[in-house]
């Protein structure tokens, strides 16, 4: 897996941001008591109703003074658990958000198919349905399906056909190698695929459809009936520059004659194997900054270090002699605020991602670590991707509200250990190619560094 690590620099006493101040409201007991029940409220004003009658404070804290260190990780998953592909020639080419030249995505879905069907039951020439062993099989089509929302095409796309003629692992193979495991790579011929031979073009047209028929000849459906053979297989790709299409499904369909009734042809289908999909190039880590998604996916791991006192903002001293002493009874909303950054166009997302948060139960053995439950909720963070195109520079909040109350509490309301370390993840891992970006520790405090958004409440009294 790979990892880059960012560490701030010593933190200063936590002195807050914003302050607000609100007096007594009696009617709002009966709507804490709900907030209580329902912690992870996701407020979008400011709304005096969110707190408890006394004194309300909403306090802003900068990364300096909540988070430690910031670490992304990748190599999560392989590309063959989506059960899908995507094809791509040059997608994405131009000059990058840092102002480099880039030559765009190339990609390639690999298909393999299973056994054919050993008897089907068909009509004999009286009519009687029976079962049939002995099959001839003619040729083939291949029918493949694509997310029409998911792919970025213009018009109707070329989609070449070609015979792998390698041996390939379905699981492990990338752009680079047919077999990549931990204990064996085999590098292909060439990459992307290594030597293949040519099956034909077909066109798909998004306004007839979803599907695509790549016919197979006699002599090709009777070399891949050999089930044992590891080099059978079909390679989807495009020369069409520009485009990235996402490849949903596939199937195959045969042709073939029952001894018991020669003058009829039937069609039977050939179970799909394996779907994978092999890229080029891969993405590098970010020098700074924070990354969740694609495929292997990536998690950005923050250490948090929620402080227990407070020496600001003004309006908190004004109302209760600093500093002061944070409990979890206190905190009435929590989240954690990241900015969107702009990444690199072939894997900018084209569709929302949802987010999760998760706290790293063992921090030592990351990146292999156990993650605690989720604590974004059963949706997560719907994240859309137009926040992401450029300049980017979205506020996106994360609720964090029972995590943090479990930090400041030193465990969980039922007495389990908490860790300030957790993980911004894909709620569904891995699931594209397309990744988020958020900037990190070196933007700098109020340039899009995170922040901890925080709504404290205090009693009259305090």
């Amino acid at each position: 897996m790979t990892a880059r690590t960012a560490t701030r620099p010593p933190r200063p006493p936590a002195t807050g941001g914003a302050a607000r101040r609100t007096g007594p409201r009696l009617l709002l007991l009966p709507l804490w008591a709900l907030l209580a029940a329902c912690q992870e409220v996701l407020p979008t004003a400011e709304r005096d109703d969110l707190v408890r009658a006394g004194v309300a404070i909403e306090v802003t804290l900068p990364a300096t003074d909540f988070v430690d260190r910031v670490r992304v990780y990748g190599g999560y998953g392989r590309t063959s658990e989506l059960g899908g592909g995507f094809i791509a020639h040059r997608f994405g080419a131009g000059t990058g958000p840092d102002g480099t030249d880039d030559a765009g995505l190339e990609a390639a879905t690999l298909l393999r198919f299973g056994r054919y069907p050993a008897v089907v039951t068909v009509p004999d020439t009286a009519g009687t349905s029976r079962p049939d062993s002995s099959l001839t099989f003619l040729s083939g089509r291949i029918i493949a399906r694509f997310d029409t929302i998911g792919s970025v095409r213009a018009g109707p796309v070329a989609v070449q056909a070609h015979a792998l003629t390698e041996p390939w692992d379905a699981v492990s193979a990338t752009w680079d190698n047919a077999v990549d495991t931990l204990l064996q790579t085999v590098p292909w011929s060439s990459p992307g695929g290594g030597a293949v031979e040519y099956l034909g073009e077909f066109v798909w047209d998004p306004a007839e459809g979803d599907s695509l028929a790549i016919l197979i000849d006699s002599a090709r459906v009777a070399a891949w009936a050999d089930s044992s053979d590891t080099s059978r297989g079909v390679r989807l790709t495009t020369r069409v520059p520009g485009v990235r299409l996402q490849l949903r499904s596939s199937v195959m369909w045969l042709e073939t004659i029952p001894s018991l009734n020669p003058d009829t042809l039937i069609q039977v289908l050939a179970g799909t194997e394996s779907t994978t999909f092999i890229y080029s190039p891969l993405p590098t880590p970010p020098r700074d900054g924070m990354r969740v998604g694609g495929a292997p996916a990536w998690r950005s791991v923050l250490d948090l270090d929620v402080p227990g006192t407070l020496n600001g903002p003004p309006a908190l001293c004004a109302e209760l002699q600093c500093p002061v002493a944070i409990t979890e009874d206190h905190v009435s909303y929590a989240a954690l605020r990241l900015t969107t950054h702009a990444e690199r166009a072939a894997f900018a997302p084209s569709d929302t991602i949802s987010m999760d948060l998760r706290m790293v139960t063992v921090p030592e053995i990351l990146p292999k670590s156990p993650l605690g439950p989720s604590l974004a909720g059963l949706a997560g963070v719907v994240l859309a991707p137009e926040w992401f195109a450029p300049p980017a520079g979205e506020i996106v909040e994360v609720p964090v509200t029972t995590l943090v109350r479990d930090l400041l509490r030193g465990e969980t309301l039922d007495g389990e250990p908490v860790t300030g370390t957790v993980a911004l993840l894909s709620a569904f891992e891995p699931l594209s190619i397309e990744y988020v970006s958020f900037r990190g520790l070196g933007a700098g405090t109020g340039r899009g560094a995170p922040e901890l958004r925080l709504i404290l409440n205090f009693a009259r009294g305090s």
